[in-house]
């Protein structure tokens, strides 16, 4: 018979990972991709939302989020919710949807629904992200 209690986390490790993902989340306001990338593993895994949609390596993936970020005018808006986190002593997932409010350079405001998969390593004592997912809902509605 299969278990069917939720899996207990680790107190400590997912205190440590929710501070990077506050962390994260407010590089994102700020539109500073360093600091977004600061906790990201040099060969992490992404799935993106935009091409390429598999990529290798965190200097690609920030120089993407920079360039997103210089094609924008005034503020950025980037709301997580429904995060839920599961952390063990060197292994960490998280998952929610956020709504991302931006407008381009002489366009109009844009809103987006994201749904974002995070997986952690401990490394050498820190916890980087190691794999990304990224996805948005699709609508099979021609009129929505």
């Amino acid at each position: 018979m299969v278990n069917a209690s939720p899996l207990a986390s680790h107190p400590g490790s997912e205190a440590e990972v929710r501070a990077l993902v506050d962390a994260w989340v407010s590089a994102v306001r700020a539109k500073d991709a360093v600091a977004m990338m600061r906790n990201y593993a040099e060969d992490v895994v992404i799935f993106d939302v935009v091409p390429p949609v598999q990529s290798r390596g965190v200097a690609p993936y920030r120089q993407r989020w920079q360039q997103w970020f210089d094609s924008l005018e005034g503020p950025l808006g980037f709301e997580m919710t429904g995060m839920h986190l599961i952390a063990g002593e060197d292994l960490a997932c998280c998952y929610s949807v956020s709504r991302v409010s931006s407008t381009p350079r002489g366009g109009a405001p844009r809103e987006a629904w994201v749904r974002a998969t995070v997986c952690f390593r401990k490394i050498g004592g820190q916890w980087l992200v190691v794999h990304e997912h990224a996805s948005v809902p699709i609508s099979f509605n021609p009129s929505a």
